[in-house]
């Protein structure tokens, strides 16, 4: 029976050996949202056209603090960096059909998460998720799910908590307080 598959494997000469990268059918491409980790519009672009016809969205990785991210200048790195996320924001939308939302962390300060929230609502994401930690932090730290409500009432776009949410319960607790 065909299931009508697509994989995508990485390319020999940037691994050095092929690895599957990607693998989905038919039923998922609907459902399917791939987060980038890139840290400039050009490679995002480059990126999200080889598979855009086997997704449904993207999402910018803009929270991971990791090493391998931060020395890439990619992830939490580019929290330093809005303008360059609004340029990611605004080179996808402008060239392909898909939703585009953006996984954050908390900057410093409730201003600076807002400014940038804001910042990205104007070029155009359609979501934004936000982790509940600041950079530093990891899930050994409490997610700081107290600072979410005021930053879902700064934009007019869908806006995801994330951090310490383990159960149903816990996340309609989160979405009631």
């Amino acid at each position: 029976e065909e299931i009508g598959t697509v994989e995508y494997w990485t390319r020999p000469e940037l691994e050095g050996s092929r690895t599957k990268a990607l693998f989905t059918t038919a039923r998922e491409r609907e459902k399917l949202v791939l987060q980038l980790g890139v840290g400039d519009a050009a490679t995002a672009l480059s990126a999200a056209q080889v598979v855009a016809r086997d997704v449904a969205a993207f999402d910018i990785n803009c929270g991971c603090p990791k090493h391998f991210s931060l020395s890439g200048g990619m992830g939490a790195a580019l929290l330093k960096r809005p303008e360059t996320i609004a340029d990611i924001v605004k080179t996808l939308k402008r060239n392909l059909p898909l939703p585009v939302s953006c996984k954050i962390r908390l900057l410093d300060t409730e201003e600076q998460t807002v400014s940038l929230m804001q910042t990205l609502e104007k070029a155009g994401v359609d979501a934004l998720s936000v982790h509940c930690r600041y950079v530093p932090q990891r899930s050994r730290t409490p997610a700081h799910q107290h600072m979410l409500g005021p930053l879902v009432r700064c934009v007019g776009v869908p806006v995801i908590g994330n951090g310490d949410v383990k159960t149903y319960r816990e996340g309609r607790e989160w979405v009631q307080s």
